[in-house]
């Protein structure tokens, strides 16, 4: 059993059990998480396709952890003008347990 969930912007395949690193959710560790963009579902009695999402499926998460992703590095620079500017950043990532999947 699988579902594909969308959750900032971004669709992940997910599966109970599974850690997933997402885009930022708020919320404290060990609180839960429903993700309700769930726009395609997999089962033994087959696949259900939403248009866009698929009704009363949804799924159960809980945050593990809040944590930074890897550094990004940006480096402007032209050429012959002496002009070189770096700046770089960290994306605030939420880390998620799948629990389980909610069939509707």
């Amino acid at each position: 059993m699988f579902a594909v969930v969308k959750s900032g912007g971004k669709q992940y395949r997910v599966e109970p059990g599974q850690l997933l690193k997402v885009d930022h959710v708020s919320g404290n560790v060990n609180d839960e998480v429903r993700l309700e963009d769930v726009l395609m579902f997999s089962d033994d009695s087959g696949v259900t396709i939403g248009t866009p999402n698929v009704a009363g499926h949804a799924v159960r998460a809980t945050i593990v952890e809040q944590t930074k992703g890897e550094k990004i590095v940006v480096f402007k620079f032209k050429s012959k003008k002496r002009y070189r500017k770096t700046r770089g950043h960290r994306s605030q990532l939420t880390v998620l347990k799948v629990e389980e999947i909610l069939q509707g």
